[in-house]
This record gives structure tokens, C-alpha cells and sequence, in this order.
């Protein structure tokens, strides 16, 4: 049976998995044992209907993966809408077969659809847009404000109200723009990067996990690292720089709303969110991220982590020039890798961190001297600060501009609920670590740093809980957590973020890998429905050389307040 409401039918709002620009995009959720002759099926009807309908000229894409169907079209700008209608339309004829119902009328249907395309033309819209697209400019529509160009230098009226003619097209242009996506590290960067040029004197906007901020004022809150996020920040008059995050689910299942940077990077690359959106295993999750390269407009560069192994399956086929960075190779194993004038590297020499370019090296600042790196223990910010110096050259900031920001960078004040160490006023040597740590890649990090910064009679309490998405990978955690020797566990119950599961389905799976690693039952202390409540728990039974590790995803804000009151109210 393939059902309506296992479907889900969206617009893609530009670049994508498939091809560059806007379309739509439909996805079947089904493990059905008939799936890919269904899928053959609704390609075979969607095919049939594009021709009928004189898009003869438009690709059908096609993706079956373990737990679904993919189809994609691109249209043109004023379509997209028509685009998911008859995305629907082919589904609904191919799955009548399948669900023994009543067969559509095949002329009935091409009529609807012809009436809708007939509706949605607007052929100024689309002429606008596709010059914007040959000169290399964002285009975005919210309801009938169409925006051309981005910040400072957009052009912003209202489509009805304007022709083509009307456009000033030499007095529109981009924004200096930087990309950001990746398994881990992304709004470490981003904030970092943020950082550099508003101490510059910039007026920055940026997108991410949290918020959307604009000239360091907060002005929408929640998960904002899709497109919504990129065209609030793209489109405020205000902003002459932009950094945008970009999280793997506005990718697959949006495209990019940001089509045109002046750079990009994807952080690195390691499994998160199998199986969902296409996405099987991690080359697949890999082909996703490197979707934001091919939204780097001539003249910029796409950034490349070398210490991220996958990464190197892409560097042959970036369109652009390249920057490098890495931490772990040497300065001359870095330096081969740059194949033009154009490209340059970044990495970490004599414990300074430096830029190599145009056959000179410039040293930037000293790792030790950068507060984000605690003094080089934090080998994944080390890679994070690598990233930020490309991105900000990107931006075009000079190298004083790069180096006097990523000294002024505080990260327990500039970087809340990502690596922030508190002390804890009255126990010695005891600290209380705040990180988003959500993934294997990122709380095997945190276990494994929290665990070099102690001594041998060091006692570790973590706070765990995945997401019902990331089960998959609650067994290697389990192993990271006794190979790192940690003493206690809090498990989180995690309801926030079932994705599939049942309450207390992850919690329990939890706990049983732990046991099956070896860890002992007695040690994991509580099961908790908050993090505040895992908090209230550590402060009631602090104790001396004990690091305690709070990996929240909710409560990072108040968790990070409460520890303040409590070491303000020791003081008192």
C-alpha cells in the first residue's frame, strides 16, 4: 500500500541533491516489498504526464533507499508550486494500482494540472529570476516582496508592483557570504566566524542551531539553520556580511535557499541521521553536505577540511578554487595540495595558526592564545578556529582583522551551550562542562577531552540521551563511554526528540549497550526527563577532582544559568 499520508510534497527553494536551482521534490515513506516497481511506476506516469504537458526537456530524479522514494523535478521560478502538483498527481495515479482503488481519469488529471500551470505563470517573475541567476544573485520570495541581491545591496519590491525593466541591475549586488555544514562543529564556526568580523566594526547577520542574529541582537529564536533562516538574514537591509548554517535537513528536503556565496565549508563528515531523506550511509550523508559547494559563486572558494577523510573524495570535483586546512598535517604536506594562483591553505605550524597564500606565510596567532582551543587540549577547536580564518578571508577581512578577533573570543561568553567549563566554587579541581554534544563523533570529543584534563583519581559523570534518529549509534557511544574510562551516567529519557521512538525506548536501549560494554549497573546514577533535573542532581552531590560532562540539547540556557546562581550564591 502506498498511502497519501505517508507522502510528503515540497517546493526546493534552489540548489539541491539533484541539480542547481528550484523545482519540487516528493518523498514516500514505505518499506513496502513492492516499493521498486512502485517506484518505476510513478516515474513511469510522472514521465508520461511532463510530456503531455510540453516539459518534455525536464529530468525526472530518482532515489530509492532503504526506507523510501525520492522524485525531484526542477521548474522554473513561478512553477515550483505547479511543480508539486503534479509530483501529487503522478503519485496518485501510480498508487491506485497498488491500493485497488478507483483508477484516475489520466485526461481529467493533465487538465487540472494544465489549469494550474496556467495560474501560477508569471512570466515576469520568472525573467527576473533568471537574470538574477546569470548574474550570479539570490532571489527570494515571501509572499509577494521579492528580494534581489542580499543586505546592504538587495533590491526589495513588491513583484506586483514592478516589471522587469524596472530592476536596477547594476546597483544590485552580494554581500560578502560564507556557507557552514557538517556533522560537527557548525555553529562553533559560525559563531567564531561571526565574531571576527563584527569585531571589525561589521554589521553581521547568521543563521544557525539556536537563533538568527543580526548585529549580535537576537531576532528570532529556534532552529533557524534552514532556508527560513538563510533569507532572514540574507534579506535584512542592515546586514554586509553574512554567515549561514546549514543543517543536512534543509538541504534534503529544501534545496538552498542561498544560492550564491562567497564560500563554503563542510566541517567534516561522520553518520548522523541514516536512513532518513535518502540518505542510507554516510557517503550518501557526505553527497548532501558537499551540496553547499556548488553554491559558491566564481571568484569565491570551497574550504576543505583535510583532516576529515571523506572530504577528500570531493576536492577533484569542487568548482571553484580551494582552501585548505588542516591541523594534523605538516605545513609542506598542506601546501601541495594548493594546484592554483587562486587557492590557498590555513593550517597549524610551530603551535601558531597560519595562512599560506600567494607563496607566503602569515602567522595569525598563537593556538594557546586563542581562549576557544583551552590552551590546544581542544584538538576539535583547533579545527573549528582553522575553519573560521578561511571563512573570515572569505569575508574579507584582513589578517589583523582575523587575528584581534579570535583573541577578543571568549567562549564561555560568546559561545554558550557549546564546550563551556565551569568552576565550581567550593570543590577543587572540579569543573561542570555544558555541550550540544549529540552525536558519536561529538560525545566521544567531549569523553575523550574531559578525560585527558584529568589525573588518574579524576572521577567523570556524563549526561546522555540520543535522539530516536541516532539509535543506530547508541552502541558505539556505550563503547566510547567505557574505553574513556567515565565513572558515572545520567541518562536522559530524551522525549523531546522521539523521532520514531517510544517514550522510554531510547533510555532503556541506553542503558542496556552500556551494560552489555561492561559498565556497571550501580553507576548509572539516574534517569531523568530534564537536563535541569540532571543538573539539580550534580549540584546536590558535588564533589572534589570530579568533572562532570552536562550534554544538553534543550535546557543549554538554563543549565548554564543555574551553575552561574550557584557559584554567585557560594559567594554570597
Amino acid at each position: 500500500m502506498f498511502q497519501r499520508d505517508a507522502l510528503a510534497i515540497r517546493i526546493l527553494a534552489g540548489t539541491n541533491m539533484f541539480f542547481s536551482g528550484v523545482g519540487a521534490i516528493s518523498e514516500i515513506v514505505t518499506r513496502d516489498e513492492h516499493k521498486q516497481e512502485f517506484a518505476n511506476d510513478y516515474e513511469a506516469v510522472l514521465r508520461k504526464i511532463l510530456d503531455e504537458l510540453g516539459w518534455d526537456d525536464v529530468p525526472v530524479h530518482k532515489r530509492v533507499y532503504s526506507r523510501g522514494i525520492i522524485m525531484a523535478i526542477p521548474t522554473e521560478f513561478d512553477l515550483t508550486y505547479a511543480g508539486c502538483k503534479i509530483l501529487g498527481v503522478a503519485f496518485d495515479i501510480a498508487a491506485a494500482k497498488y491500493n485497488k482503488t478507483e483508477e484516475l481519469d489520466f485526461a481529467e488529471e493533465l487538465e487540472y494540472l494544465e489549469y494550474i500551470i496556467s495560474k501560477e505563470r508569471y512570466m515576469t517573475l520568472r525573467n527576473i529570476y533568471n537574470e538574477a541567476k546569470d548574474r550570479s544573485l539570490n532571489v527570494y520570495l515571501d509572499q509577494n516582496i521579492i528580494s534581489i541581491g542580499s543586505g546592504k545591496g538587495a533590491y526589495i519590491a513588491n513583484i506586483d508592483e514592478i516589471g522587469y525593466d524596472d530592476v536596477p541591475w547594476d546597483k544590485i549586488y552580494e554581500i560578502p557570504s560564507v556557507m557552514v555544514t557538517g556533522t560537527n562543529g557548525k555553529t562553533t564556526t559560525v559563531r567564531l566566524t561571526s565574531f571576527i568580523s563584527q569585531n571589525a566594526g561589521k554589521c553581521v547577520g547568521y543563521c544557525s542551531t539556536d537563533w538568527v542574529m543580526i548585529n549580535g541582537e537576537v531576532v528570532s529564536e529556534g532552529d533557524l539553520s534552514g532556508p527560513h533562516g538563510n533569507r532572514r538574514v540574507m534579506t535584512t537591509p542592515d546586514v554586509d556580511v553574512a554567515v549561514l548554517e546549514v543543517a543536512r535537513g534543509g538541504i534534503v528536503k529544501r534545496g538552498l535557499a542561498t544560492s550564491n556565496v562567497g564560500g563554503a565549508v563542510v566541517m567534516n563528515v561522520s553518520e548522523d541521521h541514516l536512513g532518513v531523506n535518502g540518505i542510507d550511509d554516510v557517503m550518501d550523508l557526505a553527497r548532501a553536505k558537499f551540496t553547499v559547494q556548488n553554491a559558491v559563486r566564481p571568484g569565491g572558494h570551497n574550504v576543505v577540511n583535510l583532516d576529515d577523510e571523506i572530504s577528500h573524495s570531493f576536492i577533484d570535483g569542487l568548482p571553484r578554487a580551494r582552501a585548505f586546512f588542516s591541523q594534523k598535517l605538516a605545513a609542506d604536506e598542506v601546501i601541495k595540495f594548493i594546484k592554483t594562483s587562486d587557492d590557498y591553505a590555513c593550517f597549524v605550524e610551530n603551535n601558531n595558526f597560519v595562512v599560506y597564500r600567494h607563496g607566503e606565510k602569515h602567522v595569525i596567532a598563537g593556538v594557546n592564545d586563542v581562549d576557544l582551543t583551552y590552551n590546544g587540549i581542544a584538538k576539535h577547536n583547533i579545527e573549528n578556529v582553522l575553519a573560521a580564518i578561511c571563512l573570515s578571508i572569505e569575508l574579507g577581512r584582513s589578517y589583523e582583522e582575523i587575528t584581534a578577533g579570535l583573541l577578543a573570543f571568549r567562549n564561555d561568553e560568546h559561545n554558550h551551550g557549546r564546550f563551556n567549563m565551569f568552576e565550581v566554587k567550593g570543590f577543587k579541581d572540579s569543573k561542570i562542562f555544558v555541550d550540544y554534544g549529540h552525536n558519536l563523533a561529538s560525545v566521544d570529543n567531549m569523553l575523550k577531552f574531559a578525560r585527558s584534563i584529568g589525573n588518574s583519581a579524576t572521577k567523570i559523570t556524563v549526561l546522555l540521551g540520543l535522539s530516536g534518529d541516532r539509535k543506530f549509534m547508541v552502541d558505539n557511544i556505550a563503547k566510547s563511554v567505557v574505553q574513556h574510562k567515565i565513572d558515572y551516567v545520567i541518562v536522559k529519557m530524551f522525549t523531546s526528540h522521539l523521532r520514531g521512538a517510544e517514550v522510554g525506548e531510547l533510555a532503556q536501549f541506553l542503558q542496556e549497550r552500556l551494560l552489555k560494554r561492561g559498565f556497571d549497573t550501580k553507576n548509572i546514577v539516574a534517569t531523568v526527563d530534564q537536563e535541569i533535573e540532571a543538573l539539580e542532581l550534580v549540584l546536590s552531590n558535588m564533589e572534589d577532582n570530579h568533572l562532570y560532562i552536562m550534554l544538553c540539547q534543550d535546557q543549554a540556557a538554563e543549565v548554564i544559568n543555574a551553575i552561574k546562581k550557584y557559584n554567585n550564591e557560594a559567594n554570597a
